[in-house]
């Protein structure tokens, strides 16, 4: 297991949580590639490290995420290199570039925005168990139904990244209300923290899943949940005023503001009421009453798309997957051109000879704004959508003609008719 060990403790010191989980896969994913070659670390040349880069992109991983992982590898040779345990490092580097130092586009983002036709589609005939005719489908024999429908509908309606709304728990998202804000911290990209809206419609569609599958998950999981209580996380103490919330895990007792809960905790957290009900914390459950993981959610998804491929005669229109981060693009698009029509507006309704401060400016920037909504570090990435807002491609085109109305703004559609016209 040496170097790995001794490496990944030293590099992992000043990194997040989440951070150094994903350089851990990084590692193991690595490490497998020369190890099915048949190299040790202390053996790997130039060529080794190229053939991994092919082999990553071969796999249909992103330039974006390579470079995540060559950002390990080249950390971890240059540990081998100081410590002498290399006398060199495999590469030859040129001026800036190198096989582990790529070069890479900008705006190397793919966005696909799904139309209104391949929403109600997915969410009804994939997710759902209808036919395309509206009917429901008595040989649908999926299960959770109300819960993976919910999740999407959350991940449409605010943005979220899968990690975000996965890990959402219970409390977070108060029951009947009129919309709710949400923050998010440890469950954000780089532990960034932002707040989310919650429509009403969505909340609605929450409210029905806690009353019926949720409900139902909780009875269920019960002889599984006291089996395992000493492995979980117990609720002790929640405190609404400071949001704050005390529980006990392995003998040790902790207390974190909501939103900084670690995720590890968060997936076994459970509350016990006086007639011994135990009821884990998490929104969405799962068999034995655990939350799904991100892996499960992706499996969820792709089992609607495989039922979607079923029925590719009278959905012709579909594309051949929907992911969670699909949806992501989706609001980040529909939201987009609803800003600019917002903002276009303002600047009509100024008088000619004000041009307004730049605080105003910065508040109504439809890119400020976005960036902000989702989560993004740098308006770099956040602007990548421009293109896609300017393009006159026929499938973006269509795809905003049928998103978006003159007449209609971004929340009318998201809280109202989505939801209307998916049921």
């Amino acid at each position: 297991m040496e170097p790995w060990c001794t490496f990944l403790r030293l590099y992992s010191q000043n990194l997040s949580r989440n951070t150094v989980r994903s350089y851990s896969r990084d590692a193991v994913t690595f490490a497998k590639f020369l190890d099915d070659r048949g190299v040790t670390i202390l053996e790997t040349v130039e060529s080794e490290i190229a053939a991994f880069c092919d082999d990553r992109l071969s796999r249909g991983i992103s330039t974006r995420t390579l470079d995540r992982q060559l950002v390990f590898v080249r950390a971890f040779f240059n540990y081998l290199y100081e410590t002498g345990q290399r006398d060199e490092l495999p590469w030859i580097r040129i001026a800036s570039r190198s096989v582990v130092h790529r070069k890479t586009p900008s705006t190397d983002l793919r966005v696909r925005a799904v139309t209104r036709a391949q929403w109600d589609a997915f969410r009804n005939v994939g997710l759902g168990g209808q036919l395309p005719s509206g009917e429901m489908d008595q040989s649908f024999r999926g299960r959770s139904t109300v819960r993976n429908m919910c999740g999407a509908e959350l991940a449409i309606t605010t943005g979220m990244r899968l990690r975000e709304w996965q890990s959402l728990l219970d409390i977070e998202i108060p029951e009947g209300a009129p919309g709710a804000s949400v923050e998010l911290h440890v469950s954000a990209k780089n532990c960034r923290r932002r707040n989310i809206y919650i429509p009403a419609s969505t909340i609605r569609e929450i409210d029905l899943y806690r009353a019926t599958e949720r409900r139902q998950a909780v009875r269920l999981s019960q002889a599984s949940l006291r089996k395992n209580l000493h492995n979980l996380a117990v609720v002790r103490q929640v405190k609404p005023a400071s949001r704050t919330l005390t529980y006990t895990i392995g003998g040790v007792e902790e207390t974190y503001e909501v939103p900084s809960i670690p995720l590890a905790h968060r997936r076994i957290l459970v509350r016990q009421d006086q007639s011994g009900l135990i009821e884990p914390m998490s929104l969405f459950l799962g068999r034995g009453g655990m939350a799904p993981s991100p892996r499960r959610w992706q499996q969820y998804f792709n089992t609607a798309n495989t039922r979607l491929a079923q029925f590719r005669d009278q959905l012709s229109h579909m594309p051949a997957a929907i992911t969670p981060h699909d949806l992501r693009h989706t609001f980040a698009l529909v939201m987009l051109r609803s800003l600019q029509q917002q903002a276009a507006k303002l600047e009509q309704s100024r008088p000619a000879h004000r041009t307004g401060t730049i605080s105003e400016h910065v508040s109504h920037n439809p890119l400020l704004t976005l960036q902000r909504l989702l989560g993004h570090a740098s308006p770099s990435t956040t602007m990548v959508y421009l293109q896609y807002i300017d393009e006159s491609h026929e499938l973006v085109q269509r795809a905003f003609e049928e998103w978006n109305d003159e007449n209609t703004d971004y929340a009318t559609y998201v809280i109202d008719a989505i939801t209307r016209d998916s049921r």
